[in-house]
């Protein structure tokens, strides 16, 4: 079954460039359709990249009391047994809250969301294939 959209702007891709241009046409007063290839939004940015990789470094030196090693001495520790489970907890509650707040702020703003991977037909239509 195929069904037909109208949209003012199509963004292909839920990362930084794609909400900060989905959001900005949206306060236009522009009709806006993001198409996000992965189960939720955020990207690699939120996913895989920046966010995951500064959450799990400043939770480790959280974790271990690196930071107030400086100001208390190399003795000071902050936990005695950090597992896997310790940086993972932190990094899961953190990616959560910042999926909800980008389908926050999608939501908002008026902003669809359409899970698939997209492809263009041809120079004004883009067909999206359901994963």
């Amino acid at each position: 079954m195929t069904e037909t959209y109208d949209y003012d702007l199509v963004v292909i891709g839920s990362g930084p460039s794609g909400r900060r241009a989905g959001v900005q046409a949206a306060k236009l007063g522009r009709s806006v359709l993001i198409i996000e290839k992965n189960t939720r939004v955020g990207g690699v940015c939120v996913h895989t990249g920046t966010i995951p990789s500064k959450t799990l470094r400043e939770t480790v030196l959280n974790l271990t009391g690196w930071r107030e090693q400086a100001f208390y001495g190399r003795a000071y520790r902050a936990r005695k047994d950090i597992t896997i489970a310790d940086p993972n907890s932190r990094l899961r509650k953190t990616l959560d809250y910042e999926v909800d707040m980008l389908d926050h702020q999608f939501a908002r703003n008026g902003i669809a969301v359409a899970h698939g991977t997209a492809r263009f037909v041809d120079p004004h239509h883009i067909t999206i294939t359901m994963d």
